[in-house]
């Protein structure tokens, strides 16, 4: 048997990454929309057994109708092919009301589809093929600290594993178990993540011969011997703080207990930091596209940040460097950071002995230490000013 596991896929995810695509959505919702249609693909071309996902499939509690028809066409493709789907409810597509709670993912019209599952209470299935082979899936949607009695996050988190121990050791069939959730495992202290999330102990899936987690958004390996146990990480890069991170969905065959991880081929961020504190006003736009000319940002949505002398700031045109950055081939020019460095007045009394007004003033301006440029350009204005004024 196999199964793809695809992480937390937060479509409607945007964060200003994104621009308007010409036919009223978004460029960043495109960019979702193609990963996740990548992994289904790639589940139907090479036939696997069950496609598994680890819950936020939504950015939002409330995701619009073009959100939901992306994932309801990707569950569609899937059941169409004969391929077992899950989509566990993760702490994105939760929504508690007292005592009880809701989620989006129940209402997408694939619920209606002979081959998808849509879980939000934690149990078991058994997926079997034509050739007699067979795959018990621990589905664990997420789970608020109130849906378990306790005083504190540790007894409450003691009462989660219990109950994910007792389905695990319910199953009496002989096929492997793979368990799918969505909360944070336990690494040695309750005081993790806050100490407000549910923690999951390792131990309650010592019986499965793999257990993964979504929630968080980087790829790890907790342990890769007896269970295997593993944060799969987001499908996409959601925010600046990936873009030096690759994104995997994993291929899992229970019959070898080979887990292989595959890289989702996601759209590049990349961050240009532009220090300009030695230009001047003569050549601070020429050393900006300068540097922006040398870097490869092809297709890849990108973020600016320009340090320099807060004289120079009436120099930059934050439109203008969007437009040659857009010139050189970048697809989203997320931002254009400016941070000035507050330049200190020198003041030498001894520019007072000189023997007339534009030696001082002359004086004056070279103490400053200004470009050969402008330094120029203002003596140049000063002399004119000066002669005039003597006249």
């Amino acid at each position: 048997m196999r199964v793809v596991v695809c992480g937390d896929s937060h479509i409607g995810a945007t964060f200003g990454l994104g621009k308007s695509n010409g036919s009223g959505g978004n460029t960043r919702i495109d960019d979702y929309e193609k990963s996740l249609n990548y992994i289904v693909d790639y589940c139907i071309l090479n036939k696997v057994d069950a496609f598994v996902q680890t819950g936020d499939i939504f950015e939002s509690r409330s995701p619009t109708p073009e959100h939901m028809e992306i994932v309801d066409n990707a569950l569609k493709k899937l059941s169409d092919a004969n391929i077992t789907s899950a989509i566990i409810m993760g702490n994105h597509d939760y929504r508690r009301s007292g005592d009880s709670f809701t989620s989006a993912i129940s209402s997408l019209p694939a619920k209606n589809y002979p081959n998808v599952r849509l879980v939000l209470e934690p149990q078991n299935i058994l997926i079997s093929n034509d050739l007699g082979e067979g795959i018990n899936v621990v589905l664990v949607p997420y789970r608020d600290r109130r849906m378990y009695d306790g005083e504190n996050i540790k007894e409450q988190s003691q009462k989660y594993n219990a109950h994910i121990k007792s389905i695990v050791d319910s199953i009496s069939n002989k096929h492997p178990i793979m368990s799918v959730g969505h909360n944070f495992f336990y690494e040695g202290s309750y005081n993790d993540y806050g100490g407000t999330e549910i923690l999951a102990s390792v131990n309650a899936f010592s019986d499965c011969n793999i257990a993964i987690m979504g929630h968080l958004h980087t790829f790890r390996e907790l342990q890769s011997k007896a269970t295997k146990a593993i944060y799969i990480g987001s499908m996409e890069k959601v925010n600046f703080g990936d873009e030096n991170l690759d994104k995997f969905f994993i291929d899992y065959c229970s019959k070898s207990d080979i887990t292989e991880y595959k890289k989702v081929p996601t759209r590049e961020l990349l961050s240009i930091e532009i220090d300009l504190r030695d230009s001047d006003v003569s050549n601070v736009n020429e050393n900006i596209d300068k540097v922006l000319g040398e870097l490869d940002i092809q297709d890849k949505i990108i973020k600016i940040k320009l340090t320099l002398n807060e004289q120079l700031l009436s120099s930059i045109n934050k439109s203008s460097i969007e437009k040659t950055a857009y010139s050189l081939g970048a697809f989203v020019v997320s931002r254009v950071i400016v941070e000035t460095i507050a330049s200190r007045i020198i003041r030498d009394t001894s520019i007072l002995s000189k023997k007339d007004d534009f030696s001082m003033f002359s004086a004056f301006v070279e103490a400053q230490g200004l470009g050969k440029n402008i330094k120029e350009n203002i003596l140049s204005e000063a002399k004119i000013i000066m002669n005039n004024k003597d006249g």
